[in-house]
């Protein structure tokens, strides 16, 4: 449930979904003196399957975070295949989500996705090979637009780096006191953020230019908005004309 999307359904083919909360596990964080509230914690999911702590996912499969755990012996030129559905909760299909009908919808989005690329790799320099190396690339940029929520007071607070306070720690984002994003970005190196570096947002125009202009003009804008720039450290704010490079 989201309260501007609506309620979905995610359906995984097979008994295979384990749960835990979104939370951060306090204890294991440097800043933090805290316990957890609940014992299902956000790395809950990689203790089970790296770990083996099946007690750290909620075994009554509840929880505000959530992953599909398969495992497979594949040989080699052997393949397997695991179904997925993302569908909203108004859907009839609810009840047998990977019927024939998955099968229909699959085979078009796999045309479409066939044309699109087709659309886009096509001028008189790309060979054929080339084409293979720029769809998943270029696929991968559109995968990287993701929604990003940052509270930048109350992230500063936590990490005990806020220039505002008694002590504070230093901090190369210590100026994002102003910061409040919560847009759908280009991130590819996600480890980077909440730090912005103009470079970066540059180099993700070019491609971006080619699959999805309209979003490569809305993230120029939005990287001028005042819940962006960081007035003391100028290299890390993107002006009009570097991303427009």
């Amino acid at each position: 449930m989201h309260s501007l999307l609506g309620k979905y359904i995610f359906s995984c083919e097979g008994d295979v979904a384990s749960f835990s909360h979104g939370e951060r596990n306090k204890p294991r964080v440097a800043f933090s003196r805290q316990k957890n509230e609940s014992p299902h914690v956000k790395d809950g999911i990689n203790n089970c399957v790296v770990q083996s702590n099946h007690g750290a996912v909620n075994s009554d499969q509840k929880g505000t975070k959530v992953a599909a755990h398969y495992q497979f012996n594949v040989g080699g030129g052997q393949s397997k295949v695991i179904r997925l559905r993302l569908q909203s909760s108004s859907s009839d299909l609810k009840a047998k989500p990977f019927g024939k009908q998955f099968d229909e919808v699959f085979a078009d989005r796999l045309r479409e996705a066939d044309e699109f690329y087709k659309s886009v790799t096509t001028p008189p320099s790309v060979n054929a090979d080339t084409a293979k190396v720029m769809r998943p690339a270029l696929a991968g940029m559109l995968w990287s637009k993701q929604f990003f929520f940052f509270d930048g007071d109350n992230w500063l607070d936590e990490h005990h780096s806020n220039p505002l306070h008694h002590g504070y720690r230093n901090s190369r984002t210590r100026s994002g006191t102003h910061m409040l994003n919560q847009d759908i970005i280009s991130m590819p190196d996600k480890w980077e953020y909440p730090w912005y570096a103009a470079w970066d947002l540059a180099f993700h125009t070019v491609p971006l230019s080619i699959v999805d202009s309209d979003f490569r003009q809305a993230a120029d804008d939005l990287m001028l908005r005042t819940a962006y720039p960081a007035s003391q450290r100028p290299e890390c704010l993107p002006t009009s004309g570097t991303l427009a490079t």
